[in-house]
């Protein structure tokens, strides 16, 4: 049977995504506006995001996991509209360039067809276009998640103590090609965390949201220069911002913000599939122009009307192709 919703989840699902459209817009095109093109939005929306994928999880499996129907579901959920929007895009860039437009192996397309290009590419060259190094980590969290679910619930002191003394180990001693902030088991933390907080916490009390608040504010004026202070300020602003939206999600009941926030949740995935090349596509058009704070607000709504429009095309393309494929089950076991 299909669980209720928590809004707050969709909440901080729609508040988090738009913060990393907001930086990867003004980060994009270098405008003069340093508190939304500061990185650190994108470190707070990606951590809010792993520990909302782990909070639903924890919520829909809380009672029992089974594993065939939980990786179906990942799989639906994931690759359909991931394959949609990057076949659309494939052409498109086929067709404007007149041909191949990158000088790679065929078969590293294979690495596309898993959603992991965006995540590898730091490794080696891969035909990634769409969907950015979250889609890859995220996909293998999904696979650890079981083994995360059992370990948690068999061992819980005991599994939290050693993914945090880990998750330290690594940002103080670790030293990978691949940036800190993408690392798997660091990552893996933050979606733990959101585990945690469905299973044992859930206290929606004032006092949490006032201290998780000043400690979001506070971090944010500590101006951390290096990779490893900016990633655990932005990780634990992140996490602050998660408990104080929690609590303001679990107490609101106006009808229209809801539905507005429902909405945006609803197509957050559409949005974070889309939204970067678009923000590309439109601020090639502006290259090198000095834009006032009327222009910039004029692309700004510009960029979010192509972004709605895509993520609209892109989600109903995917509604419909899995209602065929429901529809063709059903027809297999008349």
């Amino acid at each position: 049977m299909e669980k209720k919703r928590i809004f707050y989840l969709d909440l901080i699902r729609a508040i988090a995504m738009i913060m990393i459209v907001n930086y990867h817009f003004f980060a994009e095109n270098h405008l003069e506006i340093k508190v939304l093109s500061d990185g650190m939005w994108g470190f707070i929306g990606v951590a809010m995001f792993f520990m909302i994928s782990g909070a639903s999880l924890m919520y829909q499996y809380h009672e029992k996991l089974d594993i065939k129907s939980y990786f179906k579901k990942r799989f639906l959920g994931i690759y359909p509209m991931f394959w949609i929007a990057y076949a659309l895009l494939f052409l498109y860039l086929f067709y404007v360039n007149k041909g191949f437009f990158k000088d790679l192996p065929i078969y590293k397309i294979g690495l596309s067809l898993l959603g992991m290009d965006g995540y590898l590419i730091v490794y080696m060259k891969t035909w990634y276009l769409i969907g950015e190094w979250f889609i890859g980590c995220i996909i293998l969290i999904y696979l650890l998640f079981p083994l995360f679910r059992i370990a948690m619930k068999k061992y819980p002191r005991t599994f939290f103590a050693l993914a945090t003394i880990a998750n330290l180990a690594i940002i103080f001693f670790g030293n990978f090609k691949m940036p800190l902030n993408h690392n798997l088991l660091l990552c893996s933390y933050s979606f733990l965390l959101g585990m945690y907080f469905m299973e044992y916490y859930k206290k929606f009390e004032l006092k949490y949201a006032i201290i998780a608040a000043i400690l979001a504010i506070v971090l944010w004026n500590t101006n951390s220069t290096t990779e490893v202070g900016v990633v655990i300020v932005g990780n634990l602003m992140g996490y602050g911002c998660f408990i104080t939206l929690s609590y303001v999600g679990e107490k609101m009941t106006n009808t229209l913000f809801k539905n507005i926030v429902l909405v945006l949740s609803k197509y957050s995935y559409a949005i974070f599939l889309t939204h970067h090349f678009l923000i590309m596509k439109v601020h090639e058009n502006f290259a090198g122009v000095v834009l006032d704070k009327y222009a910039v607000l004029c692309l700004y709504i510009l960029t979010w009307v192509l972004i709605g429009i895509y993520s609209k095309i892109i989600y109903e393309l995917n509604r419909r192709t899995l209602g065929l494929l429901k529809n063709s089950e059903k027809g297999k076991n008349i």
